[in-house]
């Protein structure tokens, strides 16, 4: 049961994480050719990309919202199931987050 509960919940944390942190790493390339700050930037993209990474980690906001239809309806296993995916991929956005500022130095 708990193995079942791990994989669901890793599955969206390590997405919406590897989202944030690929998205910032290469985006800083950005700052060759432009000849800007490679921090500005990645600065710049993680405040856009964190609400792009939840969305990719549930997998597209539909399926999410049809999850919490059917869990409402009565079957409360599909509503807790929802819930940990939801909460993966908001904490996989926010340790991505938390992850680039430390490394860049930039602690808010």
């Amino acid at each position: 049961m708990i193995f079942k509960v791990v994989k669901v919940f890793s599955i969206p944390f390590f997405t919406s994480m590897g989202v944030v942190i690929g998205g910032a790493l290469i985006g800083a390339l950005s700052a060759v050719f432009t000849f800007e700050s490679p921090v500005k930037i990645i600065n710049m993209i993680l405040k856009d990309i964190r609400l792009w990474a939840i969305l990719v980690g549930l997998g597209g906001s539909f399926s999410a919202i049809r999850g919490l239809e059917i869990g409402l309806s009565g079957e409360f296993t599909q509503l807790a199931k929802q819930a940990v995916i939801i909460l993966g991929a908001f904490l996989g956005s926010y340790t991505g987050f938390k992850i680039i500022s430390f490394i860049v130095g930039d602690f808010k």
